[in-house]
């Protein structure tokens, strides 16, 4: 009987106080939790999988064609606006 006791790991009856009891708890529920958000992350990984990446583009040769011919070609900067060129989309 006395084989069944927990004195082998060096606990007593009195070392399984309501605080660590709680710490346990508190630590189980957390590691639950991010568990699952893990779960749910890959899950969601998983199923968008199916679908098709678009092609990735290039900063540059996506905005070519944004201005007019006559902006373009224009060698005078007065016709553009003074906001263009400061972030101002």
């Amino acid at each position: 009987m006395s084989q069944l006791s927990l004195s082998w790991l060096g606990l007593w009856p009195v070392a399984a106080s309501p605080w660590l009891l709680l710490l346990l708890v508190g630590a189980s529920w957390l590691l639950a939790h991010v568990l699952a958000w893990t779960y749910a992350f890959y899950d969601n990984c998983r199923r968008l999988r199916c679908f098709p990446q678009p092609p990735r583009r290039n900063w540059f040769w996506g905005h070519q064609g944004m201005l007019p011919l006559h902006q373009r070609t224009s060698s005078s900067t007065a016709s553009w606006s003074p906001g263009w060129g400061m972030g101002s989309c």
